[in-house]
């Protein structure tokens, strides 16, 4: 059978990316060849961090002795000591596989240059209608930089202009694939569970959040992210996302030059789900080791340069309770040489949301590590962003603790009011603290004292507590535009 002309411009030749495979070592007229392209049962485990796994089953009917087959639509970047072979059904009849191959192809139009040395190809020239004017064949010689030398005859043709025309061979295959040679003791249908590790696949999570203003309640819901840079496509196939990083050894792949290009979204599932009806696209996870399982209830095509967003989980419920928080300047035993006043020191407010992973609160499963995006409706009713904070990766019945912002209607003017030297080595001082509340709501304002030598509390306007041997704090409400005064006098030892 002749060969098809492959026919590519100089300069294309040059800029010709990933995507070149070379088999090695294998002759046109191999026999019991076979491109093996069906695949069944697809299955992506998909970690964070760049890396998963790609299980799929492979149907192909072998002949009786030895058959080279070729694997195609694989991960450009999947790692070839991960490779897990194995082939179903009658285990006495199964075909044996002896061998096995997987080159990443070329890089560059430089490189698929170097796979024609010595090869017989044609240099075409064209006419200004566009037509074959003259068509000089050769042999390649050498090809560096998009130029190349032909021999023709006893003659050597330097940077020849025209168009090269090279032939398709089986050497030279426009993906890449893994190459297998196979001993069958039949002629038989077969078929290969076919497995490895791979760079390229990643997943993560975020939430979204909308406060509801006249509760503390939250709409919160978690979206999947799966990322697919591998080169190839996974059609309608199980998806597994696992929360946490196993120990690995991936061989780097090649350099991903395409990495910066803009990425396609899918559409996303719309926001209906919610954990208590069960409508989330994820059945509930799974303990895998140490790491949790996601699993993806229905069959997902994973397509590559895309990014896929799920729905995980919803809640439309979450009781939260919101956390105002402000810390003072430190208190200090020593005096000086002065009377010990000072002018108010306006201390801002953190704002802050605490929730409980459990089912009674609308949640109650093992939820992964992402951003969370915050909203609250304004007067019209429109959602505005709030803030944003991170969950990490929280087991059931675990406390999630979110710093959102820092609070522009809640702040507090802290004042040394006096600073009373009692004898050598105590010193007694008065504070004065002016907490404002200009929201339409009344807001619980935790405020922290930090202490820089022994302390004692001798008189408080609000009771305090003790944190530790360092700390003490107050929670004061403060009334919807108002202010509280709050003032305490604490006595240091030098």
């Amino acid at each position: 059978m002749k060969n098809r002309p492959l026919i590519v411009g100089i300069a294309a030749l040059a800029l010709v990316g990933v995507g070149w495979y070379a088999t090695k070592g294998v002759t046109r007229a191999a026999p019991n060849q076979g491109i093996v392209t069906e695949r069944k049962e697809l299955a992506l485990t998909i970690y964070h961090d760049d890396f998963g796994m790609v299980r799929e089953v492979r149907p192909h009917t072998v002949q009786q002795g030895e058959n080279h087959l070729y694997l195609r639509e694989v991960s450009s970047q999947l790692d070839p000591q991960s490779i897990l072979l194995r082939w179903l059904g009658n285990e006495a009849q199964a075909p044996l596989t002896t061998s096995q191959a997987y080159d990443l192809g070329v890089k560059t139009g430089e490189d698929l240059l170097q796979r024609y040395l010595g090869k017989e190809i044609e240099v075409v020239r064209y006419n200004q209608n566009g037509y074959p004017s003259d068509v000089q064949k050769g042999t390649l010689m050498a090809g560096q930089g998009g130029n190349f030398v032909l021999q023709s005859g006893d003659k050597f043709y330097i940077h020849p202009q025209g168009t090269m025309v090279a032939p398709t061979l089986p050497d030279v295959i426009p993906m890449p694939q893994v190459s297998l040679q196979v001993n069958s003791p039949a002629s038989q249908p077969a078929n290969l569970e076919f497995s490895y590790l791979t760079r390229g696949l990643s997943w993560s999570a975020d939430y979204t959040g909308t406060l509801s203003p006249d509760s503390d309640t939250i709409n919160l819901e978690c979206w999947a992210t799966v990322l697919n840079k591998t080169g190839a496509n996974y059609p309608a196939a199980k998806v597994i996302l696992v929360a946490g990083s196993p120990n690995r050894a991936v061989v780097e792949g090649r350099d991903r030059m395409e990495m910066q290009k803009s990425m396609k979204m899918t559409e996303a599932v719309p926001a209906k789900s919610q954990l208590a009806d069960g409508n989330s696209r994820f059945s509930a996870p799974q303990a895998l080791g140490d790491l949790h399982a996601y699993t993806v209830k229905t069959p997902t095509t994973v397509v590559q340069e895309q990014m896929n967003r799920l729905l995980m989980l919803g809640s439309k419920a979450v009781k939260v309770i919101r956390d105002y928080n402000t810390g003072f300047p430190p208190l200090q035993s020593y005096y000086g040489f002065w009377d010990g006043t000072s002018a108010a020191h306006k201390c801002t407010t953190a704002v802050a949301l605490t929730f409980y992973n459990t089912e009674k609160n609308g949640l109650g499963e093992p939820l992964p590590n992402g951003a969370i995006r915050l909203y609250e409706p304004d007067a019209s009713g429109v959602s505005q962003y709030i803030g944003a904070g991170s969950i990490g990766d929280t087991p059931k019945e675990e406390k999630i603790y979110l710093t959102l912002s820092s609070a522009f209607d809640v702040f507090s003017e802290w004042r040394l009011v006096q600073n009373k030297k009692i004898d050598k080595k105590t010193v007694q001082k008065v504070i004065e603290v002016t907490m404002h509340n200009q929201k339409g709501r009344s807001v619980e304002l935790r405020a922290i004292q930090d202490y820089q030598g022994y302390w004692k509390m001798l008189e408080e306007s609000e009771k305090s507590v003790k944190l530790n041997a360092f700390q003490s704090q107050w929670t004061v409400k403060v009334p919807a535009n108002s202010k509280t005064v709050l003032r305490y006098t604490v006595e240091m030892k030098m």
